[in-house]
């Protein structure tokens, strides 16, 4: 879990939407402050990510740093993962917690879901 929320990080400190899209499964679904979303197609999801990263720069947003605080084995190549964030901007620190529920397909792991929602890293 580690190295795909490496990437991860490492794709919105890019601001790189295509690099986030490319760790989600297809389908899948966030729920975060845009709301309830399921996604069926890559250029939906990569329109989402194109406006959040955009979202994140008029923020001021430096880089974010992530804690895993548990995971648990769901099934054979599944796995639920709690991850405390940091957001660094040019202004403020913003933390918050989420939910990933991911798959591994083919020796990699994808998010199949994510569930932002308060608290700290």
């Amino acid at each position: 879990m580690e190295e795909l929320f490496q990437k991860y990080a490492a794709a919105w400190d890019a601001f790189d939407p295509e690099a986030i899209a490319s760790l989600y499964r297809l389908p899948c679904a966030i729920v975060d402050s845009d709301g309830v979303q399921t996604y069926t197609d890559k250029i939906e999801l990569l329109n989402k990510f194109s406006n959040n990263c955009r979202d994140m720069g008029n923020i001021g947003y430096k880089q974010a740093k992530f804690s895993i605080l548990n995971q648990q084995r769901l099934d054979v190549g599944q796995v639920a993962v709690n991850i405390g964030w940091l957001i660094e901007t040019e202004t403020q620190n913003i933390e918050f917690r989420t939910l990933y529920i991911c798959h591994k397909i083919q020796q990699t792991w994808f998010v199949f879901s994510a569930n932002v929602y308060q608290g700290s890293s």
